[in-house]
């Protein structure tokens, strides 16, 4: 049977045209070998579809399983959340990191959505949408293990990052935390005591905190046994800091630490524990009011306070200042005496013996500053528990796996990364007063339910839910 040219276009080898009716058909064809005919048998194999002028149509459950595979299911909301919000990181990894920077930037990202170890890297990142705006990242454990060692080796390039975030005029020097690893090759992690008495092998991290900028600013990583002022100045030296006073918490105090403080040329605010010898509560336990220094509000309560300067013993001129807050007191006195037997005469002795305590913080201070400046220096350690708390339950960072000192510099430089990223996200909480309603793992919970559908050839925004609707709009962030 003679066919017209454009359906003879269509046939290769290994198919057959076939005509029905006043429509042409393509199939697949072979032949095999018939024992009994003593002939080769033709055998169709598969439709391959409806010649038409415009060319070959193919199976409709062909057309759909292709139209199938070219769809495709990335998050989006969360990544590209941290994407332009750290625009600025990402192109100072650029400078410093040029063939490396995607694989440094995405690890911090991944480490602050899913606190992922190196051998998940890769998963979450093709199933991400960073897969597509930062593509060609190689992230095998391997890789990525080498890279972190590579960085490790390379401190001074790390200062020249971290510089970046020290601007501003306001710093509080943090002796953070421990971090433990049992790597018998990380020289570094030594058994050290901590305030846990934990007296595993562990790594001391000492932070800077910006106050300016409501960051961390610096890192720096030490051996666990060392605990010794010098190396918090070795910090600030190593940082180009000009101001910054160690906050330190009612276990750092003592004569010998205050010594060595003010030896290196630290400033510091050391609060004192309330049955401390050098606090004198005589112009409380008065209650005139008249003999304080005087007062100033703090989120809408009164603060009242005095200073004075020690008289003798190896601290004599240091200042300390006394602080009273009558709600606190009042709380403080509920508190203990609904827990108290009424019957017991000698719980009520101890509670007169301490009333006039209550209520009151008292600070050891070099700094020459107001007593409203002192306590709000002292109250912004509070910003600091929440960098504690980010950095052990967030980020799950006080443990490391890594198998050498290099590495471990490597991956405490991608946890420093992961934690601004955290704060740049509780800033602009607490700038749109949020805090209370969501903290930051709530909302890159919510934005990570955004999704990019990928439709022949085509990425879509896909439906987004109304409860990430409403985070979106509250802190105007667009998504498209």
């Amino acid at each position: 049977m003679a066919y017209p040219d454009w359906v003879l276009k269509q046939k290769r080898k290994g198919t057959e045209i076939r005509k029905i009716r006043n429509n042409f058909y393509l199939y697949k064809v072979t032949s095999v070998w018939d024992k009994e005919k003593g002939r080769a048998k033709k055998i169709t194999e598969k439709f391959l579809g409806t010649i038409t002028h415009d060319g070959l149509v193919e199976p409709r459950h062909e057309r759909v399983q292709a139209s199938l595979n070219n769809i495709a299911v990335k998050e989006f909301g969360a990544t590209n959340f941290l994407l332009e919000a750290n625009d600025d990181i990402k192109e100072r990894f650029k400078e410093l990191y040029p063939d490396t920077w995607k694989e440094l930037f995405i690890f911090a990202v991944f480490r602050l959505l899913y606190t992922t170890p190196l051998k998940n890297l890769e998963a979450y990142y093709v199933s991400s949408f960073l897969s597509e705006t930062l593509p060609g990242a190689h992230l095998s454990p391997k890789v990525i293990g080498n890279l972190l060692g590579d960085v490790g080796k390379e401190r001074e390039r790390t200062k020249t990052f971290l510089r970046q975030f020290v601007s501003g005029n306001d710093f509080l020097l943090i002796d953070l935390t421990h971090v433990f690893s049992l790597s018998e090759n990380i020289i570094s992690s030594v058994p050290g005591y901590n305030s846990e008495r934990d007296f595993l092998p562990q790594i001391r991290l000492i932070f800077l905190f910006s106050l300016d900028h409501h960051q961390p600013a610096y890192f720096r990583m030490v051996a666990g046994s060392i605990r010794d002022v010098s190396s918090l100045a070795l910090t600030i030296k190593e940082a180009g800091v000009q101001h910054a006073a160690l906050i330190g918490d009612k276990g750092f105090y003592s004569e010998d630490n205050v010594l060595a403080l003010e030896k290196e040329g630290l400033h510091y605010i050391l609060p004192l524990k309330r049955n401390s010898s050098l606090i004198d509560y005589s112009k409380i336990e008065t209650g005139d009011r008249r003999a304080f220094d005087g007062y100033f509000l703090f989120e809408k309560r009164a603060i009242w306070y005095y200073s004075y300067r020690l008289r003798e013993g190896e601290l004599m001129g240091r200042q300390i200042t006394v602080y009273m807050d009558e709600r606190l007191k009042v709380e403080e006195e509920k508190d203990y005496l609904s827990r108290a037997d009424k019957m017991d005469t000698k719980v009520l002795e101890t509670f007169f013996s301490v009333q006039h305590r209550m209520g009151t913080i008292s600070v050891i201070t070099d700094l020459d500053e107001s007593g409203e400046r002192i306590y709000n220096l002292l109250k912004s350690r509070a910003e600091i528990e929440t960098m504690f708390d980010a950095f052990k339950n967030v980020l799950h960072a006080d443990r490391a796996y890594m198998r050498d000192d290099y590495q471990l510099e490597g991956w405490m430089f991608i946890n420093f990364v992961a934690l601004v990223f955290y704060y740049r996200l509780y800033r602009l909480l607490a700038d749109n007063a949020l805090l209370k309603k969501y903290s930051p793992g709530d909302v890159l919970l919510h934005l990570a339910r955004v999704y990019r559908l990928k439709i022949q050839d085509r990425w879509l925004t896909a439906e987004i839910p109304k409860q990430t609707r409403d985070i979106l709009e509250k802190l105007c962030l667009p998504i498209t």
